[in-house]
């Protein structure tokens, strides 16, 4: 086992035996063999575009795919099985439609294709499939060019971010195909080694293509959902049996919501699922009644003290203690084995939450965890509303700089920084957030500046697309040329993989000096480093003192 695509890798170097997450050897190894045949599935699939071909399913089974390697994901060997099998068979079939038609045109096919493009299983067997996935792990593809190896790495990673987006947009019946060319281009691509200046290129082109993919989700939400405004959000809990929704998922939650309503069931949001009480659709039902808990790290805490039933919809999921083990669920592509799973949605149907409910009746109430509130909804439209005070207020030096502070949370203690750089902060600065980094300070009374909020949350992850076309709207009414010349910082918080979405989405818009902690990722060894550094002046955190005495001076 060799697994470091997320921030709490070990050491920050590598798991080796079990992964921080709770992903075993065997299960990384059949993450390694998926990716692997799904690479030689995208090499077929960028030569049918080529002819025109295009399969909506299969591009879909890659997003979906990808999405379920994604950290804290899936952890069921069976599913992978599954999915392994699939992608081979998907792969021989586009293969021989390609031949066939090669065949006809009288003209030769590919004659050295990749090897994953013609890796094939003697049986469908999970045990030969762990076996056969530990020859395609990380550092059996590293090859002699380190740093063609981080930058390679970085792009997996980054295309499996995507990949989460996709899926997203997909639940909501949104598609961009020109993500899933991408998708399959990159995959392809990774098959064989080309120059530093065309795989950075590449990784430049997945954040350019991640930050598109969030506005379409953006779209895909506001469009179902409504538009988010400024709402409060209370932590405590009623005296009912509830359940608790976590991730990022708003269909599952909203279809939920129409099945308990009148059943004497709260429903309560945790994690990035909290977002929704911001949309005018949920306001509708009273029985969304709260957020309970805060980011995934703290689940099995919190998850035990919820009493009620457990919906988990997305990433984030860990291993379940026994102490509410019986009350989780799972769906989409989030699993573990022995875990319920309810099944996707028919066409123009809503999934049957009918299992979960009646288990949810026999529940007790919530204990508290806290009892205040927290306030979030500044999406796009309500940043925009805001445009003109914010930039009236930095011309006046009422507001001084702008600190963008997004990306995930975590388990390690180095997180406080985030909490202590918020608190840290000057009276005369604003932070924008987005992502479950926010529950590091969400909770923090920072006041206002001319009846601004100083803490503005846009929701999700995926809402780092509404922060910055705030920005660049914002930048247009300051005259500033870009986004370096305005006064604002990012310091981003990265766990897994749509955050690196995030980094390289800024350094394809040319910005520098963004931060990047708590620690650098591992695939990024020192060279690198150094040529990132130079490139996009790319930074470590350091000391909360010393960052803010930095980002003020545009450093």
């Amino acid at each position: 086992m060799f697994c470091y695509h997320c921030q709490e890798a070990k050491k920050n170097k590598a798991c080796d035996t079990t992964g921080i997450c709770g992903k075993k050897a065997p299960l990384s190894s059949l993450h390694d063999l998926l990716v692997y045949v799904l690479k030689g599935l995208s090499f077929y699939a960028v030569k049918a575009r080529e002819k025109n071909i295009v399969q909506p399913r299969l591009d879909q089974f890659t997003a979906e795919s990808l999405y379920a390697t994604v950290t804290n994901v899936n952890f069921d060997n069976a599913e992978f099985v599954r999915l392994i099998s699939e992608a081979v068979q998907r792969r021989n079939a586009l293969c021989q439609q390609l031949l066939e038609i090669y065949k006809q045109q009288d003209s030769t096919f590919e004659e050295n294709p990749p090897k994953a493009a013609v890796w094939q299983y003697a049986s469908i067997d999970e045990a030969a499939f762990i076996k056969q996935g530990e020859e395609f792990g990380v550092l059996s593809l590293e090859g002699e060019n380190k740093d063609y190896h981080g930058l390679r790495e970085s792009l997996i990673y980054g295309v499996k971010g995507l990949a989460a987006l996709i899926e997203h947009c997909l639940v909501l019946g949104y598609e961009d195909h020109n993500l899933y060319d991408f998708m399959h281009y990159a995959l392809d691509f990774s098959t064989i080694e080309h120059s530093l200046d065309d795989i950075l290129a590449m990784n430049l082109q997945c954040g350019e293509l991640g930050l598109k993919a969030m506005g379409l989700l953006d779209k895909a939400n506001t469009e179902t959902f409504g538009h988010p405004v400024p709402t409060k959000i209370h932590t405590d809990v009623w005296d009912k049996p509830a359940i608790l929704v976590s991730g990022h998922d708003l269909q599952d939650l909203a279809e939920l919501l129409e099945q308990t309503v009148g059943t004497g069931i709260d429903v309560y949001t945790h994690g990035e699922a909290v977002v929704a009480h911001a949309y005018p659709k949920f306001k509708k039902f009273f029985n969304l009644v709260g957020n309970y808990g805060g980011a995934w790290q703290d689940q099995k805490n919190q998850f035990a003290k919820f009493n009620g039933t457990i919906l988990v919809t997305t990433n984030s999921l860990q291993q379940a203690k026994k102490t509410y083990q019986e009350k989780i669920f799972t769906t989409g592509m989030v699993g573990w084995d022995a875990i319920p799973h309810i099944e996707a949605r028919k066409s123009q149907q809503s999934k049957n939450f009918a299992e979960l409910i009646e288990q949810a009746k026999q529940n007790s109430p919530p204990t508290l965890l806290t009892e205040t509130t927290i306030t979030m909804g500044y999406g796009l439209q309500s940043l925009l509303a805001l445009k003109d005070d914010i930039a009236s207020a930095i011309q006046s030096d009422a507001i001084k700089r702008i600190i963008v502070i997004a990306g995930c949370d975590g388990r390690h203690k180095e997180r406080r920084y985030y909490t202590q750089l918020a608190e840290a902060l000057p009276q005369d600065c604003v932070i924008l957030t987005c992502g479950e980094t926010k529950y590091r300070f969400n909770n923090l009374d920072l006041g206002e500046i001319n009846g601004i909020p100083r803490l503005l949350d846009a929701g999700q992850s995926n809402d780092f697309y509404a922060l910055i076309t705030f920005l660049q709207s914002l930048q247009k009414s300051l005259d500033a040329t870009d986004l370096n010349a305005m006064p604002v910082s990012f310091n981003i918080a990265w766990y897994e993989q749509k955050t690196l979405v995030i980094l390289w989405s800024l350094f394809n818009l040319g910005v520098k000096n963004v931060r990047l902690g708590p620690t650098l990722p591992p695939f990024f060894n020192a060279d690198l480093l150094k040529m990132l550094t130079e490139k996009f002046a790319l930074k470590g955190i350091d000391t909360v003192e010393a960052d803010i005495e930095a980002m003020l001076v545009g450093e």
